[in-house]
Order: C-alpha cells, then sequence, then structure tokens
C-alpha cells in the first residue's frame, strides 16, 4: 500500500482550525457592531455561536448542574447590557467566558453559602434535642431511668453505640460515624431511627 501524503503530518490541521477560529471572531465581532449600531437581532447570532461554550464553562464550574440554563441566559443577559465595553478587533469568546466564570463563582458561593446555613441550622437542631434529651433525662425518677437504660441496651449493635455515644457521652456525629466506618447521612438515620425505637420501648413500658 502506497504511503499516503501528508497524512497526519503536524501542522497540517491547525491552519484549518486557526482559520475557522479567526472566521468565528470576525463574524462575532461584525455582530458586536451591528448591535451597537442598532440592529439588535443580531445578538440571536452572538447567542448562537457563543452558547455551547457558555454553557460548557458554566457546567464545569457550578456544583449544580440543573442551574446552567438559567445561568446561561442570566450571562446572555449581562453581555448584552455590557456588549458596548467591549473592543472589537480584541476577543469576544474571551470577553463573554469571562462574564460566565463570573457568573458561576456567583453561583458556587451562593451555594456553598446555602450548604453552611443548612449545616448550621441542622447542628443548631441536633444541639437543642441533645440538650432537651439531658433535661429529661435529668428529669426522670430511678426506676424509668432503668427502664431506658433497658431500652438503649436493647438497640442494635451501631445504633446502640450511636445513642449512647451521641446523646449520653457528647461525642459529635462525625467522630461518631467514622468511628463506626459509617457515612454522617446513615449516622443521622440510624440516631433518627434510635430515637423513635427507645420512644417505642418507653411507652410500651408505660414510662411518660
Amino acid at each position: 500500500m502506497p504511503p499516503q501524503e501528508n497524512a497526519g503530518q503536524p501542522g497540517d490541521a491547525a491552519p484549518l482550525r486557526d482559520a475557522a477560529s479567526q472566521g468565528e471572531k470576525d463574524a462575532l465581532d461584525r455582530c458586536v457592531r451591528q448591535c451597537l449600531d442598532g440592529d439588535i437581532n443580531r445578538f440571536e447570532e452572538i447567542v448562537r455561536i457563543c452558547e455551547p461554550k457558555i454553557r460548557a464553562v458554566l457546567a464545569a464550574m457550578i456544583p449544580d448542574s440543573d442551574k446552567v440554563p438559567d445561568l446561561t441566559q442570566e450571562a446572555f443577559v449581562i453581555t448584552y447590557r455590557r456588549l458596548s465595553s467591549y473592543q472589537p478587533g480584541t476577543n469576544f469568546l474571551a470577553w463573554i467566558r469571562t462574564i460566565a466564570r463570573n457568573v458561576a463563582q456567583n453561583e458556587r458561593r451562593r451555594w456553598y453559602r446555602q450548604q453552611d446555613m443548612q449545616q448550621n441550622c441542622q447542628a443548631e437542631a441536633e444541639r437543642r434535642i441533645a440538650e432537651n434529651i439531658d433535661r429529661f433525662v435529668e428529669s426522670l425518677p430511678e426506676e424509668t431511668l432503668e427502664s431506658l437504660r433497658h431500652c438503649v441496651g436493647r438497640l442494635g449493635g451501631r445504633t446502640r453505640s450511636l445513642v449512647e455515644g451521641y446523646y449520653f457521652e457528647g461525642c459529635p456525629v462525625k467522630t461518631l460515624s467514622d468511628a463506626l466506618k459509617l457515612s454522617a447521612t446513615a449516622a443521622k438515620v440510624a440516631l433518627h431511627r434510635g430515637r423513635q425505637a427507645l420512644g417505642k420501648c418507653l411507652q410500651g413500658k408505660g414510662a411518660s
């Protein structure tokens, strides 16, 4: 079989890519100028060319992929409002990707703040539950305390360790879950089920 001339030679495809890239840059610059001259319909061409790239930037940066469509629209709204600040002849794609990155960073900050708030609320709820249980235990008569100890003893191995460690020894959920080789979520579910089991057990013994 005769050798294929120029097949796979370095640099063969590069001029094509560069030409396509330059043609895209020129097309975008024309659209920007036409938009700034009053032909706002040309912005649709800007969206057509840039949308896949903007979506890719956002999808790579934000924690919640469901937000990509809304954030893409937000990026283009900002782009339209700031169009007059772009300098034709530079690099429109780089310029609009910077806008997209800023939108993504704002969304990341918002998402992490929300996660922190949820964790803080959960931690506060767990602290109050623990305080209520402490007060409850301190107020119990001796016979009911004995019933509680018996009910705790009837819990399954890991659930018993979690309940005793969290409510009676004051260990954080993270410490207990690591020691028991459980995820934090699984540990919290087990604690919830343990509380339910204790309540049913105490009711069965006539404790109130």
